[in-house]
Parts: C-alpha cells; structure tokens; sequence
C-alpha cells in the first residue's frame, strides 16, 4: 500500500507509442487532468517527438519539466521507459524541491555578491586604513615640530623668569616673574598633554614597570601642590593606609601624573575648604594589589550632566575656565586614558557648590621576593659641585645660551659657547672637554651629526659624555639619541637645578 502523502505528490501512466493513455497505474497527482483514451500530450506537450524515439528496455529521465494543473504550475521530474508494447510514464511533483533549489541558488547568488561586496569594502577599508596611519604619521611628525618650535621659546620665557626671579629685585617685578613662569608652565602642560594624547592614540604609549613607594608618590604629589597652594583658605590633607605595602610595581611618572591632574583641577576650583588625598587597599591577592586613590574637594563642584561630560576631550565645563585657570580641557581625558592602559578605572561624584569626589583604582604587581630593590638608595644631588669643569655649549639660539651660560657661571666651570656644529667640531678638535652639551637642530652640523663624528675629535674628547639639549623628548627620541652616542637628553625647557644635575650626573 502506498502512503497517501507519496501518492499525492506522483503518478504512474501507462501509454501507446502514440501517448494514448492505456492506464492510470498509481499515485494521486494531477490525476484530474490525465484520461483514459485520452492523449498524455495535452498535459505534457513537451513528450511530443520523445515517445517515439524512447530506446526499448532502457529509462529515461526528463527533469526541470513544467505541467498546469488545476490553473498552477508545477514543477516535474518525468521518467519514460518503453517495452515495445507499451511506455510507462512515471510523473513526480518537484516543486518543492525546485522551490527550495531556487532559493538556495538564490542564497548562494546573494552569498556570491555579499562576499563579492565585502571584498570590495575591505579593499576600501584597507586604503582608507593606509590613508588614516599616514594622517596619523603627519600629525605625529608636525605635533613633534610644533613641540620644538614652542619648546625653544618656552625654555627661554621659563630660564629668563627663574633667572629675572633670583636677582634682587622689588616686590612688583618679582610678582610679575612669577605670573611670567605660571603662565609659561602652563603652556608646557598643554603642549605636554597634546602629546601625551597623540602618543596614546598612536598607541606609542610605554608604560614602565619598576619599583616604586606609593606613599612617597602620593606625599610628594601634596607636597608639590602645597608649596605651589598660595591660597591659605585651602588646606592640603593626605591620608594613606598604612597596610599599602611599601614597594610595589608600577609606573611612578604616570602615577604621578595622575594624581597631578586630580590635583590641580581640585585646587583651581576650590576657593576655601580642604582638598584631601586618600590611599587606602581595594583588594588584595598574592601577587597583586588593588589601590583606591580618593581626590575630594570642597570646590564648586558639578551638575550630573557636567560630570557626565568631563573625561572627553578638549572639555571645559564653563566658557570661562579655559581664559580664567588656563589648560586646553585635556588632562581629564588623558588621566582616563592612562587608566585604561594602566587597567585601572576612574569614576567622578559631585554636587554643585559643596564639592568633588574623583575615585581612581589601580592595580600594582607585588615583587617577587628575588628581586632586588632598585630604589633602595637612590642617588641625590644634594652637593653638586662642577667647578672648574671645562663644559662646551653648542646651541644657535643667543638666549638659549644666555640661560646655559648664566646657569653653569654660576658653578664656577670653564665654559666655552659656540653656535653651531661646525665651531664646536673644529674645538673638539684641538681642544680637551671635560663634557659636551649638543642642542640637536643646528646649521651647518646638527648635534646628531657632531656626535657621530667622534674619530674626528681628539683622543681624549672620544670618551666624554655627550648631553643632549633638545625638545624631542618621547622615548623614541631619547632612545634613538642615546642609541647614537648622547649619555642621556636635557629635554627643553628646563630648570636651572634640572640642568646642573643631569650635567653633574653625566660626569660622575
């Protein structure tokens, strides 16, 4: 017996050579149209011409075929066998099937085209990538020219203020070099946090992983602000747990940063009250340790929409605050940034006109007990003595050797200046330096040219210390100076102290 659901969708016929139909043998399908004595043609005009050409004894299939029945179409798979006598038709309904290869030829078509498209848009993906890492070269490579250019000026407008600052002046002239100096370590935070961001999208930013004392990072950074904290309606209080362990491993410079920034917002916007630094242990596991750094203040706070706004960048919450407490509304996003790469987080709760909380974690590796402290007993220079060391200056710019010259003068060394490679290559020469300060951009030969010239100079000269004077100081640069001969790099502008250590350092 043949189920009912395969009999609906077939139909066996038997007929003469001459598609007359003998008999209707099997199957449900289409059978209204199909009569005895009838001819099989008027359903299956196609069999016409094929009837009498069947081979005897041998099958023969007819796919993809089209029947109407009923006023629809139907999609038919036919196979004809002839015995001589008689040829039997075996008709079976495909239209599903047909239907379901369409679609999955359609699928694959679309699938063809999809890919075909995605191709196309990784092709444009991958120019458009090539366009924006070259964008991001130039912008690199001019956010490095501008730090020159700004810096050189800046290590003049921050010397000639230190140095206007120490003479004896009145009262008047002194106030006005010290606003002379804020404004200019100002600009040098802005130009800094330009950079600091252009490192970190370029994904150039290295953190370094050594020992450090949290609880020394976390006082020097109040100390700091205290001294600079002329306001004495404001009162600086540093509070930290005391089960911190003492060293950890992190990067101290970013750290310190961190907490700068924190710090410096409190107190710009603080008139009265106290601004607290707390440290105190969020978790704790065998080889890591959680830290929570607490900044409140009793400043002017914010709204829920402006704390909602103040990690993007370039944000400044009133019109006003970038004229009145300058900075380019960037510290706050780098401060966010340096945390995601630090793993760490950050996260701000305030009230308008009774103050801020910046919540800051993040994680620390514990030492592992072989190794050996290397912040035990650093080195300080407390007693810097350079006197009577013969020193030669390169530099083309006329102030900034009217700073290196009144700064080393005053150590009582042998000083020689010069203004550019090509003096200070013809000295070396034929004369003997205790050490050597290079600016790096100079005409005729440039301090990364004088400084590979070292078979040129006289025997004794080839093994003093050569320092840097430059205002490309990413560690790229560094590393590549040192890399070819500079001892280490006086990055601009600095500070008359900054100065004669790293000089002090080099020689001993």
């Amino acid at each position: 017996m043949i189920p009912a659901k395969i009999e609906d969708v077939f139909i066996q016929i038997t007929t003469n050579i001459s598609g007359v139909i003998l008999n209707i043998d099997a199957g449900k399908f289409a059978i209204s149209e199909f009569r005895l004595n009838e001819s099989i043609f008027d359903v299956c005009p196609f069999l016409e011409g094929t009837l009498d050409a069947l081979e005897e004894n041998t099958s023969f299939l007819l796919e993809g075929m089209v029947v109407n029945a009923g006023n629809q179409e139907f999609n038919v798979d036919l196979e004809l066998f002839n015995t001589s006598k008689v040829i039997t038709v075996l008709i079976h309904n495909r239209t599903n099937v047909y239907k379901y290869v369409d679609q999955l030829n359609q699928n694959r078509n679309d699938i063809f085209f999809v890919k075909r498209e995605l191709a196309e848009k990784n092709i444009e993906l991958d120019r458009l990538r090539k366009i924006a890492d070259k964008a991001n070269e130039e912008k690199s490579r001019f956010l490095a020219m501008m730090s020159h250019e700004i810096r050189n000026p800046l290590n003049v407008i921050l010397g000639y203020s230190e140095m206007i600052s120490n003479e004896s002046i009145n009262d008047n002239v002194k106030e006005y070099a010290n606003l002379l100096s804020l404004s200019g370590k100002n600009l040098k935070v802005i130009v800094n946090d330009i950079l600091d961001l252009s490192r970190i999208e370029a994904g150039k930013l290295d953190l370094v992983n050594s020992e450090l004392n949290v609880h020394e990072v976390a006082k020097n950074a109040i100390d700091n602000y205290r001294f600079q904290n002329k306001n004495n309606k404001i009162t600086l209080a540093l509070e930290v747990d005391e089960n911190i362990p003492k060293v950890l491993i992190g990067d101290d410079v970013r750290v310190n940063q961190i907490l700068s920034n924190l710090l410096s917002n409190a107190l710009k916007f603080t008139e009265k009250g106290v601004i607290s630094l707390k440290l105190n242990i969020d978790s704790e596991e065998e080889n890591q340790v959680l830290l929570n750094f607490l900044i409140e203040d009793s400043g002017r706070g914010m709204t829920a929409e402006q704390a909602s706004k103040i990690f993007n960048e370039y944000q400044q919450n009133n019109k006003d605050d970038n004229r009145v407490y300058g900075g380019a509304g960037l510290g706050l996003s780098i401060v966010k940034k340096l945390l995601l790469a630090m793993n760490g987080e950050i996260s701000v709760k305030s009230k308008l006109n009774f103050g801020t909380l910046f919540k800051v974690k993040i994680p620390f590796s514990k030492p592992q007990q072989n190794q050996q402290s290397q912040n035990q007993n650093p080195k300080k220079f407390t007693d810097i003595n350079l006197e009577g060391k013969r020193i030669l200056v390169a530099d083309d710019d006329v102030l900034n050797q009217s700073i290196v010259s009144h700064i080393l003068k005053s150590e009582n060394v042998v000083l020689t200046l010069v203004k550019d490679g090509f003096e200070a290559l013809q000295l070396l020469k034929n004369n003997i330096f205790d050490i050597v300060l290079l600016d790096i951009h100079m005409p005729n030969i440039t301090g990364e040219q004088l400084v590979q010239m070292s078979n040129e100079f006289a025997s004794d000269n080839s093994k003093i210390p050569f320092l840097a004077l430059t205002a490309n100081t990413t560690e790229e640069d560094v590393l590549r100076y040192k890399s070819i001969g500079f001892k280490d790099v006086i990055g601009k502008p600095y500070t008359a102290k900054q100065l004669k250590e790293q000089v002090y350092k080099a020689l001993n």
